[in-house]
């Protein structure tokens, strides 16, 4: 059961899995590496919600758990140049704290690299990272969004079968299982997030 604060119209939701993965975190991870990535990925969420702020919108809900951090919207379409904006301010506010980053030189560099990878990360067109949203919204403005729907699973699927497959080549040879974890993350995101996007339409 989540524990659940309200800040206006805004309910904040905090998961007992995030909870543990944070705990996990701080007392595994010896390197701060782990700790720096939950920053970063603060830091892009709170891009999405300083521009629907600036939007005039408020967030219905904020929602931490294992698996990241989700934000539901109230539901309004404002169009696709607003809703673009939306979607890109996570990256590019990691982006810009990137930018930041490399003004104080090497002391930095794990911060710099670890922004960097996360917006870049974030515009993998697979739904429903931005980059898979993005690509949903703009395939929509030219054909059915259940065309438009059924591309961007496809495109999703293509993307992620080289990852998957240049990780488990990697894996044996170096010892690294950080490509293939990403590709298994992407599949399971992709295939929850059709089964979401399925039950609504029944």
């Amino acid at each position: 059961m989540p524990m659940k604060l309200d800040f206006g119209k805004t309910e904040l939701k905090i998961d007992v899995t995030f909870a543990a993965a944070v705990t996990l975190t701080l007392i595994l991870d010896e390197s701060g590496i782990g700790a720096l990535a939950l920053f970063c990925c603060i830091i892009h969420e709170f891009g999405h919600i300083v521009c629907l702020l600036l939007l005039g919108e408020k967030p219905k809900s904020v929602t931490l758990s294992f698996y990241g951090i989700k934000l539901e919207r109230s539901g309004e379409y404002w169009g696709r140049a607003r809703e673009t904006a939306v979607y890109a301010s996570g990256p590019v506010m990691n982006f810009l704290m990137a930018l930041l980053m490399l003004q104080f030189g090497e002391k930095t560099k794990n911060a710099l690299m670890l922004s960097l990878l996360i917006g870049a990360f974030n515009l993998i067109p697979c739904r429903p990272l931005d980059g898979g949203n993005l690509l949903f919204l703009w395939l929509g403005g030219r054909m059915s969004e259940e065309k438009a729907d059924k591309l961007c699973f496809a495109i999703s699927c293509v993307t992620v079968a080289p990852l998957a497959t240049a990780g488990m080549a990697v894996l044996p040879k170096t010892g690294n299982a950080t490509l293939l974890g990403v590709s298994l993350y992407l599949s399971a995101a992709i295939f929850l997030d059709k089964k979401e996007k399925d039950r609504v339409k029944l």
